[in-house]
Formats: structure tokens, C-alpha cells, sequence
């Protein structure tokens, strides 16, 4: 039997997946049969929307700042609750748009209790309930009363254990509406250390003479990353791993400035030789100041040790755990995560349900294998993989040489995707090069390695010409001037092999024959192909962590006036491109020392000398001639780790 008006308590229509019009619509229609649809969230009883599921429709009260517990799970409601029901947006469809007689309960897929049953509910009244957070935003009385609360008492622990100061700014930025899911309020920032010393003289010199002295990098004030070595397991990585949380919430937000505000702070961090043990350490870094001590001086002190109270904030707000689901699919950056969460979805069956035909080709791929692309690859795939698009591209180019960059070269056990280049040792093979990508490409193709092709950038001027003297001007848009292609790579079924030819096929759920599925991982993959003459700036460019890179560029902005990029080095002043030696010979990879005496490159790839892990060491030639031309010592690519 239909559900009349006046037997249905208020009513509030969910924004979930419907714009401003379309849900104006819907309260419109409903009121127009006389049922009562209110504005807040909070005099509903009713909630009607396009929700799918009982775990969806908790989430969406919630949302709302309704906290709900499934009513299923409760024997008895507790006195002073009430039930919320949520129901399809099905019932308006049937009552309101067709009149169709029919129960709302037959459309409810969720009845929570309100508030959510909470274990201090049964505490006998002289014990101290803690305070639950409250839906709506804090007055301005409450947050000042709070942050002079907080103030007090670190400042009371940092009187007691250090004399440096801290001056702070602010911490976290946040935009959107006032829920936990999607906070307006900024999380609170860390709490600033007081500047004047309490300690006396002879306390400050007797911590400051048990310290290990600081590196020269930091009594020059160093600011550039890449005139310091960074190892990959710096002695601080507990509190960098915590940085790191934080600095991926500033890339959520889009907040550019923090984002290089804290890349600077864990650089030099992560540069620091030693264990971290007193403030006085971390304001003497570079780009280290009153934010960061602040932070750290909390993460040292708190119960137990380890602990931020911004990064438990962050980690227990469904808004930021969404958007980071979102921004880790291939294809969608910040800015795409946040335009799908103010669309209403919550997870990846959302976008594949409601928004697949307007997700890019990059990103539906990038949903269809999110869990693959999360898995990181081991160091002897990597070379299995380098190896076997160096073999096919010496069918094409014989001689050709490829290298490893990115992380791998880093030395990191497991790495997020392949980084490869391909290159020859001749110079005058250089348009072979970068003619190289669309036949390498098909042919990985056709055997079945390269499963998707995502973007090929393929310059329609070459980058340099056979001699490399002249640097043509050139126009790009997000890439350099270095053809490239990005792909989805799926290594062979070595079943097929192993087991023989009848073992390819079988039978599938209607009994037709078919090539078995290939149970590896699909991997993303990058090649790049850079001609001779940027072998060692595009090496050097893919080699160093995104600061290292980022410092790079600005030392040699700052220090020459040139411009650095994978293409090379270009004078800003003339235009024109500095060479990297002499630049004479028709061999890359070889020692000043060598060029001098005329040797060459063998081109029998079996007798050119290689590292350990198979590579032409010419490619470290190149690489140590391009630290020489910047002035820059030399820093294995185990030393670039800056994060």
C-alpha cells in the first residue's frame, strides 16, 4: 500500500550523484505530494538517494556528520537515540514520478541508530565521559581556548628539554564542506617551541659538545640537494616516513608551496648523517625551521614515541583516504581525485558505474588495473624486462645499448614502474634513434609484451643533429623534446613453454577453445630514447629523486644562468646548447682519456665492458661528463635518494 504523506516522518533528499538541478527537481516533486522535506540533515528520519548498499548508506550519514550504527547489529536502541532510514531513489521514481502505490520500506536498504552506540554509553555517571567530537565545526572560543590549552603544555616539555626555537606557520589546508569527510577547518598545526632559551650557557654547551658535529653542507647552509649526498636508508627514516604522509596530503589538496616546503625539509633530513637527538640539530638544517622542529619535537616526546597528532587526524579522515585512492590511479593527478570526490564518488566501482565514458583511455586503464599497478616490481623483473626490450631493439638497431633509471637506479629493492632508455654509441646513429620508437613499439606489440600503448611522444624536428652543434628551438607541451613512449607491459606466460603447445589453450564456461590468460602482473613502462648527445643529460635528468631533480635545475639556473633538462644544457643568455666536452669524436661513453687516443667503441656489444647488473658503463661516463660540465661533485645515483 502506498506510504501516505502524513505517515511519513521528514524527509532529506542525498546529494550523492546528483547536481544542484537535478536534486532541486526531487525536493520540488516530493513537496508537491505534500510530504515534508526539510534543508538539515539533522530533522530527517527519511533520507532518499541514489545509494546502492547498506556499508554505502552509512557512509553517506556520515558524510552529514550523522553517525550512525547498523540497527542489525543492536539488540536494543538506547534511550535518547533514533532510527534513521535511508532508501533508494527508486521510491521516488514509483510514487512520485509514476504514482505508483508502494511502501518506502520496501525501499530501505539501511536503518542506523542515531548517535552511534558508543562503549562509554553504559559508564555510571561519576565517571569522565571523554568528549565526542562534534559534527558541526568548533567555535571560535572553543578553538582559542583549545590551542592556548595545547600551547601551555608543550611549551612546559620544551622549556624542560631544549633552548632552541621554533618559529611555526601553518600546517594544513583544507577546502570543502565542514565534516570529518571533507573538513573546512585547517588540522591543527603543531604547536611552536619557544625561542628564548630557558637552559643556561653552560647547559647549552655541554648538549651542543655531546653532539656529533655537523657536516659542512650544513654549516655553509647548502641549500641545494644536490650538492649533498642523501643515502637510501638515512638514519632518521621513522620521522621522514611521517613527512612523507604529510607532504602527500599537501599533493591531495593541490597545495603547491607545502608540497616544496616539506620536499626541502626531508631533503635535508634525509641528508643528515646522523641519528637526531636534540632540536638544535633540526633548526640547523636547511629549510628546517619552527614547523618542522615543532613536529619533530612532538613525534620525539609523545606517548609512546612516534605519534602526530595531525598525521592521526589525516589518517582517520575518510575525505583524504578517498582522495589518496583516487590520485593513485594511473592517469589521475590531485586535481582529478578531487573533481571525482565533489561528483560523489567514493571508490572505484563508483567510477566505473557512473563516470567510466568520461574517465581519459589513460585512466580507464589505470582503474582497470589499480591492484596490478600497485604492486611493486623486484629488481630481477626490472632487468628481465631491460633485457628484453634491448633484445628486440637490436634487431632493429644493432649496438644499441639501454639503461635502467628512476628508482632502480637508485638501488631500490621494488619499484613503482620501469624507467628505461635506449640509445646508441655512435653519434652518427643518432636520428636511427629516435626513428627507433614506432618499430620498437610494434614489434613489442606484436609478441604480446606491450599490451597497451597509453601515449607516444614522438618530436617532429629532431633534438640534435648528427654532429650535435646546434640546439634547435623547439615547442613542447608536458613533455621534453626526448621521444618516448608509455605502456602497459605484461611479461611472457613461461607455461606456455614449459608445458608445451597443447597446454595454450582451453576450455572456457561454454566449452570453446581459447589461448590461456597470462597470470602475470601487467606493468607500467616508460622508454625513453634519447639520441648520443643527450644520453648523459637524460641519464642524469631520470637518475635523482623528484628534489634532487627540482635542485638541479634551480643550482644551475642560479649558479650559470643555463637550463637544464634531459635534452641537455641550453645557455639562457644566447639560446644556444653547451657541449659536453668536446664533442668530437663518433663515439659517446668514452673518457676524455680515451677520445684523446683514439679509441672506439667495439661494436660488438659482447666485448663493450659492463657493471655487474649488465649495463654499458658508458653510461656513467656520460653521466660523470655532465656532473663535470655543472660543476657538481660527482654523486652516485645511490646518493640522489632525496624523496
Amino acid at each position: 500500500m502506498m506510504s501516505k504523506p502524513t505517515n511519513l516522518p521528514n524527509i532529506y533528499v542525498l546529494p550523492t550523484r546528483l547536481n544542484d538541478s537535478q536534486r532541486a527537481d526531487i525536493v520540488s516533486n516530493i513537496r508537491s505530494k505534500h510530504y515534508t522535506v526539510v534543508e538539515s540533515p539533522k530533522d530527517a528520519i527519511i533520507f532518499i538517494g541514489d545509494v546502492l548498499g547498506s556499508k554505502r548508506a552509512l557512509l553517506e550519514l556520515r558524510f552529514l556528520g550523522l553517525n550512525t550504527t547498523d540497527a542489525t547489529t543492536i539488540k536494543a536502541p538506547a534511550k535518547g537515540t533514533k532510527i534513521l532510514k535511508v532508501a533508494k531513489l527508486e521510491w521516488y521514481a514509483k510514487v512520485i514520478v509514476e504514482g505508483i502505490d508502494a511502501d518506502i520500506d520496501d525501499y530501505i536498504i539501511y536503518n542506523g541508530i542515531y548517535p552511534a552506540k558508543s562503549p562509554f554509553n553504559n559508564q555510571p555517571s561519576n565517571t569522565v565521559t571523554p568528549k565526542k567530537r562534534s559534527a558541526s565545526p568548533p567555535t571560535l572560543a572553543e578553538k582559542q581556548a583549545e590551542e592556548r590549552s595545547r600551547s601551555e603544555s608543550i611549551l612546559r616539555r620544551a622549556m624542560a628539554a631544549t633552548h632552541q626555537a621554533a618559529p611555526g606557520t601553518r600546517h594544513l589546508r583544507h577546502k570543502g564542506p565542514s565534516q570529518d569527510s571533507h573538513p573546512s577547518q585547517p588540522f591543527k598545526r603543531p604547536k611552536l617551541i619557544s625561542q628564548q632559551s630557558t637552559d643556561s650557557q653552560e647547559e647549552a654547551e655541554r648538549v651542543a659538545s655531546n653532539l656529533p658535529p655537523l657536516p659542512q653542507w650544513v654549516i655553509k647552509k647548502q641549500k641545494f640537494s644536490c650538492t649533498r649526498s642523501t643515502p637510501a636508508d638515512p638514519p632518521n627514516q621513522d620521522f621522514l616516513d611521517a613527512l612523507f604522509k604529510i607532504r602527500l596530503n599537501r599533493i591531495l589538496i593541490s597545495d603547491e608551496i607545502g608540497v616544496r616546503a616539506y620536499s626541502t625539509s626531508i631533503a635535508s633530513i634525509a641528508a643528515f648523517p646522523h641519528k637526531i637527538t636534540h632540536i638544535s640539530q633540526i633548526h640547523a638544517l636547511p629549510g628546517c625551521e619552527g614547523k618542522i622542529a615543532a613536529l619533530w619535537y612532538e613525534f620525539t616526546h609523545s606517548e609512546p614515541p612516534g605519534r602526530l597528532g595531525v598525521l592521526e587526524e589525516i589518517e582517520k579522515s575518510v575525505y583524504y583516504k578517498t582522495l589518496e585512492l583516487f590520485y593513485n590511479i594511473w592517469g589521475a593527478g590531485a586535481h582529478s581525485a578531487q573533481s571525482f570526490y565533489k561528483q560523489g564518488f567514493r571508490d572505484l566501482d563508483d567510477l566505473v558505474e557512473h563516470h567510466w565514458k568520461k574517465l581519459t583511455r589513460v585512466q580507464q586503464i589505470g582503474v582497470k588495473f589499480y591492484d596490478e599497478f600497485q604492486d611493486k616490481i623486484p629488481r630481477d623483473e626490472v632487468i628481465s624486462i631491460r633485457d628484453a626490450i634491448q633484445n628486440h631493439a637490436r634487431q632493429l638497431l644493432p649496438g644499441a645499448e639501454t639503461a635502467v633509471v628512476g628508482g632502480f637506479r637508485r638501488g631500490k629493492e621494488l619499484s613503482a614502474d620501469v624507467d628505461l632508455l635506449i640509445t646508441h654509441p655512435r653519434v652518427s646513429k643518432s636520428r636511427d634513434v629516435e626513428e627507433l620508437l614506432v618499430p620498437l613499439v610494434n614489434l613489442l606489440e606484436k609478441e604480446g609484451l606491450i599490451t597497451h600503448v597509453l601515449t607516444i611522444h614522438q618530436p617532429s624536428r629532431f633534438v640534435a643533429t648528427t654532429s650535435g652543434d646546434v640546439w634547435p628551438k623547439r615547442s613542447h607541451h608536458n613533455f621534453d623534446g626526448i621521444p618516448k613512449v608509455l605502456c602497459v607491459w605484461q611479461q611472457p606466460d613461461l607455461r606456455e613453454d614449459e608445458e608445451g603447445d597443447s597446454q595454450m589453450e582451453s576450455l572456457d564456461e561454454k566449452g570453446l577453445a581459447g589461448k590461456r590468460k597470462n597470470p602475470n602482473p601487467h606493468r607500467r613502462v616508460d622508454i625513453l630514447f634519447p639520441p648520443p648527445r643527450c644520453a648523459g643529460s637524460t641519464l642524469t635528468s631520470w637518475s635523482g629523486a623528484t628534489t634532487f631533480e627540482r635542485d638541479l635545475r634551480k643550482y644551475v639556473k642560479e649558479g650559470k644562468y643555463w637550463k637544464f633538462s634531459s635534452e641537455g644544457v641550453t645557455d639562457r643568455a644566447s639560446g644556444l646548447r653547451v657541449p659536453v666536452g668536446k664533442e668530437k669524436g663518433e663515439f659517446i661513453g668514452l673518457t676524455e682519456g680515451d677520445e684523446n687516443n683514439g679509441v672506439e667503441v667495439d661494436d660488438n656489444v659482447d666485448n663493450r665492458a659492463r657493471r655487474e647488473d649488465g649495463e654499458w658503463i658508458g653510461w656513467d661516463v656520460e653521466e660523470k661528463k655532465m656532473f663535470k660540465l655543472l660543476e657538481l661533485e660527482w654523486r652516485e645515483p645511490t646518493e640522489r635518494c632525496t624523496g
